[in-house]
């Protein structure tokens, strides 16, 4: 029975991790109602996979291009992922069996006044070998270290996935809405050409005394709002032209304004789709990943309670000179094996422990408030798009019915049954009409794009 405390200390080292429970499993959410996100049930791609060509517009191409290559914030993601690539790489080299070469030479004077001398008080001697080590992964922690690393590489590639689909969103969505302000201020300009004619037509009236002083002044205020209106307009297309420069990698003012902005695209997105779709979403996956990360980690942090056996060992040629080195009789050897493992650590090992389980746990909540936020994405998006087509339909029946109302209103006052004040309303009616299809076009391209981004495409 003399060897019973050490059957029992070897019991301790061998079976420490037993009592460390394994990581929960992960559980997704459960999707939404089918009432609740628009009734997705359709598996298809809403847009191809370049889908800001369907916008038809060849300056979104460019700048989108532009954007892809030369944008710091995806270059910084990039490298993000460079460095994820290396660290797995240093973990795998971690199992790996590790060789070391070395060759030393060593000339030595011994003190004659600390020791008796027999000889010479010189040495000399030269040495060469190499020195091996392994560590053979018993339980796994290796493995999970590994693991976890290459998890981190997919985490970067999702984030930087997330990263390129946030910035071609940001892009196209600024690119578009500069569009509509210069569509904005093209309805101005004609309008303030109209009222730059109409000026000098009431002007003559006036002078021929077939009109009032008031009417020609009402002109001119209506003149000068819609100058204002037009400088403003011109300060937004300068501001979205900065923040798509800085968005495409380029100084303040490098983006240029290429000919008349052309009618809005809006492309066809179905109106049902497919939750299946949101499995490719790059944050939905990062967010996946770096629980996978943590869940190795966990892991690598259970086999840590174990024992670890390594082994370590040295071959080489030792000789007092470099003529006999080589010889078969100067060789040494050695090789070692052996196993330790935690007895007493403060604890160490168990909060280690605590602390990834920790981390793990809030993985898990990331995750499913990822896929939650996924679902509430799209049914936003989807519901913005069916609001907004009711309202440039309606905003289109008022724009007909403003051309009609503001031709009654001329005709009326040309034969003197209203006052111009008639006329200038019906003409304020019309722009704001024109103004709201515009901006009611701009919001469907805009939601088609958010759309995009909250299905994760490409």
């Amino acid at each position: 029975m003399r060897d019973a405390p050490s059957i029992m200390i070897l019991s301790a080292l061998l079976f420490a991790g037993c009592a460390t429970p394994p990581p929960e499993p992960l559980h997704a959410p459960p999707p939404p109602a089918a009432d609740a996100t628009n009734r997705v049930e359709t598996v298809m791609r809403p847009l191809p996979t370049d889908w800001w060509t369907a916008f038809g517009d060849p300056e979104l191409n460019r700048l989108i291009g532009l954007a892809r290559t030369q944008n710091r914030d995806l270059q910084q993601a990039a490298a993000r992922l460079e460095a994820a690539k290396a660290r797995a790489k240093l973990a795998d080299a971690e199992s790996e069996l590790q060789v070391t070469g070395s060759a030393e030479a060593n000339r030595q004077r011994s003190s004659q006044s600390t020791a008796i001398q027999f000889g010479k008080n010189y040495l000399t001697q030269f040495s060469a070998g190499l020195d091996f080590a392994y560590e053979a992964d018993l339980w796994g922690r290796i493995r999970a270290t590994r693991a976890a690393a290459g998890k981190e590489v997919e985490l970067s590639a999702a984030e930087r996935a997330a990263a390129e689909i946030s910035l071609l969103a940001q892009v196209a969505k600024q690119h578009l809405s500069r569009l509509a302000v210069q569509r904005e201020s093209a309805v101005v300009e004609r309008q303030l050409v109209e009222d730059a004619d109409t000026e000098k037509l009431q002007a003559s009236r006036v002078q021929a005394g077939y009109a009032s002083e008031l009417d020609l002044q009402r002109v001119r205020i209506e003149k000068a709002t819609r100058e204002g209106e037009l400088a403003q307009l011109r300060e937004s297309d300068q501001a979205l032209a900065n923040a798509l420069a800085l968005l495409c990698g380029e100084a303040a003012g490098a983006v240029s304004t290429n000919g008349a902005p052309g009618e809005a695209v809006l492309p066809g997105v179905p109106t049902t789709l497919s939750l299946a779709l949101l499995d490719v979403r790059p944050d939905v996956a990062a967010k996946h990943a770096k629980w996978e990360a943590s869940f190795q980690r966990v892991q690598a942090a259970r086999a840590e309670f174990y024992p670890a056996l390594r082994l370590s060992g040295e071959f080489g040629y030792a000789s007092k000179s470099t003529g006999n080195l080589l010889d078969w009789q100067s060789r040494l050897w050695s090789l070692v094996g052996g196993l330790t493992g935690p007895i007493l650590d403060g604890g160490r090992l168990k909060r280690n422990l605590a602390l990834m389980n920790a981390q793990l746990r809030e993985d898990a909540a990331g995750y499913e408030s990822a896929v939650l936020t996924a679902y509430r994405e799209v049914s936003d998006a989807l519901n913005t798009l069916h609001a907004l087509a009711e309202q440039q339909a309606a905003a289109e029946r008022a724009r007909d019915a403003a051309w009609r109302a503001l031709s009654l209103s001329r005709e009326r006052y040309d034969k003197g049954f209203v006052t111009y004040l008639e006329v200038v309303d019906s003409d304020r009616s019309l722009l704001s009409a024109q103004v709201t299809l515009i901006r009611l076009q701009a919001g469907r391209q805009n939601a088609t794009v958010d759309l995009i981004r909250a299905l994760g495409l490409p």
